[in-house]
C-alpha cells in the first residue's frame, strides 16, 4: 500500500480536479472519449455539491489522486463514486478510499453499503468483501451492470 496517502474531505476549490480524475478514470476503462467528456460534464463538482454529501479525497503531497462520494438512503449508503487517477490505479489507493467510505458509512449510522460496479472493477470489490446483489437498471449506455453490497 502506498505510503504518505491521507484521506480527507474535499476542499471547496478542487471540484475541477475531482472531475478530471473521474473523467480520466472512466476513460481508462476504454470508453469513447467524447462520451466520457459528456458524462463527466454532467457531474456537479461545485463547492455546494461537494459540501452537500460525504465526499472523501485521497491525497498525496497536497494533490488529490482519487475520491469517493456517498449518498445516505436510510440504513443503506450508496457508494456513488470511487475514482482513482489512472497513474495511481493498482497502488492501494482505491482500497484505502473504500475502507474509509465503509468507516464513514458506519459513522452515519447505516448498516449496508451498495454500489453499481464498473464491470472491470468487480474483482477489486470482491477482494474487499463486496458481493453481487442484483443487476442494475439499464445505464445510459444501455448496459446492465452488477449492483454490489457490503454489510457493515
Amino acid at each position: 500500500m502506498q505510503e504518505g496517502i491521507s484521506i480527507r474531505p474535499p476542499r471547496a476549490d478542487e471540484g475541477e480536479r475531482l472531475r478530471a480524475i473521474a473523467r480520466a478514470a472512466k476513460a481508462y476503462w476504454g470508453y469513447d472519449e467524447d462520451w466520457v467528456h459528456g458524462w463527466a460534464a454532467q457531474g456537479d463538482f461545485s463547492p455546494e455539491a461537494l459540501a452537500a454529501r460525504p465526499v472523501l479525497v485521497a491525497e498525496l503531497g497536497g494533490h488529490a489522486i482519487g475520491f469517493a462520494s456517498l449518498i445516505l438512503e436510510g440504513e443503506t449508503c450508496v457508494l456513488d463514486d470511487l475514482w482513482i487517477d489512472p497513474n495511481w490505479i493498482g497502488r492501494g489507493i482505491g482500497t484505502r478510499l473504500f475502507e474509509a467510505c465503509a468507516e464513514r458509512v458506519r459513522d452515519l449510522g447505516a448498516t449496508r453499503m451498495e454500489w453499481e460496479a464498473e464491470p472491470n472493477a468487480v474483482g477489486f470489490y470482491e477482494k474487499l468483501g463486496g458481493r453481487y446483489l442484483r443487476e442494475s437498471e439499464p445505464t445510459e449506455l444501455g448496459r446492465v451492470i452488477p449492483v454490489m453490497g457490503l454489510d457493515l
